[in-house]
């Protein structure tokens, strides 16, 4: 009995993962040479002392696939491609999840207006980018169909350039766009409308204010399979968790959108997006962007 004992404390992970395989998509790392993804690689495996593999998927659709069905062990997600895969096999868990620069660990969509229309919501002219924007279009429109938000006069504008555009010529009366979200953060973020980006076009229209606000959305998680062991995942973690100061060369490669280092997430953190990917047919339909 001792023996059998003594040798059940020394198991750990290294004897029962031959090999830990990593799928991410190729969109994720598209501009990295395969030196530097191999780095990656070699970094993993130094850490966590077993061999790894990293594995380039061409959508998210088949990152879902291959994650559901176990052919991979951790994957790289978009907040929609995890709730997909959550949902088809309720087989993975998020361990981290990313934060970015300016310190958000997520995003909120929201109805913004020209703060002098003074107009019931079915009445306004409101742009949106286009069909496969998670934040101009997917989030708004489940909201407009569960009754959380009165359907406006919709105008497609087809890029977030040309919503600023009709915005700025009078044309429609406010825009569906999104906003970062941080932890403890207060303020409406009006200023940050798009994360910042074309912010003076914006400033030099008409003030805004803001309508409605969908509940946050956090970044997209790494995720593992629920079945690898607790002793792994604590590893995984604690090496994401020293990168940004160990090796904020590796960070820069593995998160090119957010480079703020890593938060464990709740549980019920994708929970808010799990109806955007239900009432879908298809995994192709989570190979959407994250925003």
């Amino acid at each position: 009995m001792g023996v059998i004992m003594a040798s059940g404390a020394r198991a750990d992970y290294r004897e029962t993962v031959p090999v830990l395989r990593i799928g991410v998509v190729e969109a994720h790392l598209a501009a990295t040479p395969p030196a530097k993804l191999d780095a990656v690689r070699l970094a993993f495996a130094s850490a966590l002392r077993i061999p790894v593999e990293i594995i380039r998927m061409g959508s998210y659709a088949a990152l879902i696939d291959a994650h559901a069905s176990g052919r991979v062990g951790y994957a790289i997600h978009s907040a929609r491609s995890f709730a997909a895969t959550d949902a088809v096999c309720g087989c993975v868990r998020a361990f981290r999840s990313p934060v970015a620069g300016d310190g958000s660990t997520g995003f909120r969509s929201v109805l913004v207006v020209r703060d002098s229309v003074n107009k019931q919501v079915s009445d306004l002219k409101v742009a949106y980018s286009r069909e496969d924007s998670v934040s101009g279009w997917q989030i708004p429109n489940q909201a407009m169909k569960t009754g959380g938000l009165d359907s406006p006069q919709l105008v497609r504008a087809g890029s977030v350039a040309s919503v600023i555009a009709l915005y700025q010529a009078g044309e429609v009366d406010g825009f569906f766009g999104w906003i970062p979200d941080r932890p403890g953060d207060t303020g409406s973020g009006l200023t940050e409308l798009f994360g910042g980006w074309n912010q003076s076009a914006i400033e030099g229209s008409a003030p805004l204010r803001m309508l409605w606000s969908s509940q946050r959305i956090p970044y997209g998680p790494h995720a593992v399979l629920r079945t690898l062991p607790d002793d792994l995942v604590e590893a995984l973690g604690a090496f994401l968790d020293q990168m940004p100061s160990s090796a904020p060369g590796l960070l820069d490669i593995l998160e090119p959108v957010y480079g703020g280092g890593y938060v464990t997430p709740d549980p019920e953190d994708y929970r808010n997006i799990r109806g955007l990917v239900e009432v879908l047919p298809s995994g192709d339909a989570a190979a959407l962007p994250t925003r």
